[in-house]
């Protein structure tokens, strides 16, 4: 290698070096971009928004929210007077956003007049303009708002329920707070989602199921409920749902994510596999209880029917008159303007 195309390769990595610590896609003049550009030629750089590249093995150990955080950053660092709301703005202020609205090309693409991804016109009077970790948003609870106003039901509890479990604020709280945005369109989704929030949930896919729970006439478990250990009885379990039934119907419920298996902080210092074996080792104690566990994943959302099955083969059954009630009134919260 010559020392001028050494020179060159050693200032793009110091430039993909100083993006990956700053979490954000990096950023070129035109020089360096025709530099990256020709390293994504034989696939060790990518450029997932014009003019902003990351290297391959780094941009693919990425989640799609990681992913679109990334974009973000980097269209606010090229951008300072853009104004980051609706899911945008939730992801900035850490709440949980399904990874089906994190659809980064419309990240990209955003500009007026499709204000609610990213605005570059100068915000309406109404607006709350805040700025988080340089980034400026609209203010939380706006946001909120905006979220639940734009999203489907499933996608807008888990957003509603992370708004809850991070402010350590109630259903009635959130109903305040939507109190604002009175006369907005979609003000009355807003607040049909926002009376079944929960902020007891601990994760986004925890609310999506319960938001299938909820949609099609199945009885509402309790969350996060405390179990009994009959081994340990100073370290009771805690299952995600819990349904009772009758006195002789008792059910747990799980939620099984990736992140639980793939997120250091959740590990704690311990391998996937340790993770695995305490997970079979504490649904084997709870079989102690006469307890039922049901699991369910991110699959079976994508998968009505096989959900369905499950909750019926448990001996869970839907109360179809309820479903019917819960499809007319979100119809007709969604078929008006305000």
């Amino acid at each position: 290698m010559s020392g001028l195309r050494r020179a060159t390769q050693e200032k793009l990595d110091h430039i993909l070096d100083e993006a990956e610590c700053y979490r954000a896609l990096a950023l070129a003049c035109e020089d360096e971009a025709r530099a990256f550009r020709r390293r994504c030629e034989n696939g060790s750089i990518v450029s997932p928004a014009h003019g902003a590249f990351a290297r391959t093995i780094y941009w693919e150990s990425l989640n799609p929210r990681e992913k679109a955080l990334h974009i973000i950053r980097a269209e606010a660092a090229r951008h300072p007077s853009w104004i980051f709301r609706s899911h945008c703005a939730a992801l900035i202020w850490g709440l949980d956003v399904p990874y089906p609205l994190l659809d980064t090309t419309s990240i990209i693409a955003a500009r007026p007049p499709r204000p609610c991804i990213i605005a570059a016109r100068r915000p309406s009077p109404r607006d709350e303009i805040e700025s988080v970790d340089g980034i400026k948003v609209t203010s939380f609870w706006q946001t909120v708002s905006e979220c639940l106003r734009e999203a489907p039901f499933s996608y807008g509890l888990a957003i509603a329920d992370s708004a809850l479990r991070r402010t350590n604020q109630t259903r009635v709280n959130l109903m305040s707070h939507l109190e604002k945005t009175r006369g907005y369109p979609g003000i009355r989704q807003a607040r049909f989602i926002a009376s079944y929030a929960d902020g007891r949930s601990e994760n986004g896919g925890e609310s999506r199921v319960r938001a299938f729970f909820i949609a099609h006439g199945y009885p509402i478990p309790e969350l996060q409920v405390d179990l009994p250990n009959p081994i340990e009885p100073a370290r009771p379990f805690r299952v995600d749902y819990y349904w009772e039934l009758s006195h002789l119907l008792r059910i747990a419920g799980e939620f099984d994510g990736k992140q639980k298996y793939q997120d250091p902080a959740m590990l704690r210092d311990k391998t996937i596999v340790d993770s695995l074996i305490e997970e079979r080792q504490r649904e084997s104690r709870l079989t102690l209880l006469g307890l039922p566990v049901l699991r369910f994943t991110y699959e079976d959302l994508s998968q009505p029917a096989r959900l369905d099955k499950l909750l019926k083969a448990s001996g869970i059954s839907p109360d179809r008159d309820a479903a019917q009630r819960w499809r007319d009134q979100w119809r007709a919260v969604t078929h008006t303007r305000y």
